[in-house]
């Protein structure tokens, strides 16, 4: 891969509680797509059907899935963890 292929694109895993996408290694993703096609993928694929609310990290940092990986500051290998924040409360 020459220099070009690597500013043009990033490696990118999706992992949920409902698995993980792809099932293994990563997925040759446009540096500069936004990051939330690759988690409509992702949920699509492992069949989630509403992630509305749910939160996207690298590394513990929260990313805007309406960005691109480079707006995100992301390169190279990237893992995304994508989940529903826990809730506060409850009924008694």
């Amino acid at each position: 891969m020459t220099n070009k292929d690597s500013d043009n694109f990033i490696f990118v895993a999706v992992i949920t509680t409902s698995g993980a996408y792809p099932q293994e290694g990563f997925d040759r993703t446009p540096a500069h797509q936004p990051v939330r096609i690759q988690l409509e993928r992702a949920a699509r694929e492992l069949n989630i059907a509403d992630t509305s609310g749910w939160v996207a990290q690298v590394a513990g940092r929260t990313i805007d899935p309406n960005k691109n990986y480079i707006e995100n500051g992301l390169t190279g290998e990237v893992t995304i963890d994508f989940f529903r924040p826990e809730g506060g409360g409850g009924t008694s």
